[in-house]
């Protein structure tokens, strides 16, 4: 069998990169995809990008962990740091995941799916969006408030691997239910690479494994190690089955909405477990 040149494998993970960080991210990536891909007209391979979803986003929570830590050694207030930590957080992603909750909840009013999926693609945030992200926001902003208590290291640990393991949570989805419909993201997500799979699934357990030894489990006994590490996988793989389960019952199948929701409400569930611990 011959292998692709070195160049050509270069770009293809370069462009993958671009993929991931476009989607997850508001970071301008032009220049990482290669100019080949930026001047044609083909689709991105969104799909393929997700071996590296856990890297991007553990990057994204390192930095929500290290804007906590850095105001609070300014003697800022936890409730206030914890409020600017998730606006960097939210100016850094877009707030993508956060309008997929927002539809989510909106969507929950139809009495049909064609008019519940209808009501997903409205611009326009009704009266169970705004509450659903403003509980989104309340709980996360005060469980990072109480991870500010937590040496510096253990809190940035815990907001990177929430937010990996939140991304992953996303991933399950996919696997457990098809796309409500024939466009959009989730039409470029199904079926997932399978090895693009398997490379996700050990990124992000390598991260969860190493940041929790790293950053929480130093000098914990092995069999509280390894509660911290299965606890938060069931939290987020049980968000994601409820997400797909409630999704396919009421939309018959998930949409780009659904997996941003799925990815604020294990946010949310896996900072109260490691605001629990402290």
């Amino acid at each position: 069998m011959t292998l692709p040149p070195p160049e050509c494998l270069l770009n293809r993970r370069r462009l993958d990169l671009a993929c991931g960080l476009s989607l997850l991210t508001r970071l301008p990536v032009g220049w990482l995809a290669p100019a080949t891909c930026t001047t044609g007209t083909n689709p991105w391979p969104m799909a393929r990008s997700i071996w590296c979803w856990p890297i991007i986003a553990a990057l994204i929570g390192g930095m929500t962990g290290i804007v906590l830590a850095v105001l609070r050694t300014a003697h800022v207030p936890a409730l206030a740091a914890a409020g600017l930590a998730l606006a960097c957080q939210t100016l850094l992603t877009g707030g993508l995941h956060e309008d997929g909750l927002a539809d989510m909840a909106d969507g929950y009013g139809g009495a049909t799916p064609e008019r519940r999926l209808a009501i997903m693609r409205d611009s326009h945030v009704g009266s169970y969006g705004v509450m659903a992200l403003g509980l989104s926001l309340l709980i996360r902003t005060a469980a990072l408030a109480a991870l500010a208590a937590l040496p510096v290291w253990a809190g940035i640990g815990a907001c990177a691997i929430t937010a990996c393991l939140a991304r992953m949570a996303m991933l399950l989805v996919p696997v457990l239910t098809p796309p409500a419909r024939t466009e959009g993201l989730a039409s470029m997500l199904y079926p997932l690479p399978q090895y693009s799979v398997i490379g996700a699934a050990f990124g992000a357990t390598g991260l969860l494994a190493g940041l929790t030894m790293g950053c929480l489990g130093a000098g914990l006994p092995a069999w509280v190690y390894l509660a911290h590490i299965c606890a938060p996988v069931g939290i987020a793989c049980a968000t994601a089955v409820l997400v797909a389960t409630y999704a396919r019952r009421l939309l018959g199948g998930f949409t780009g909405d659904v997996l941003g929701c799925c990815a604020v409400l294990a946010e949310c569930l896996l900072l109260s477990f490691y605001a629990a611990l402290t």
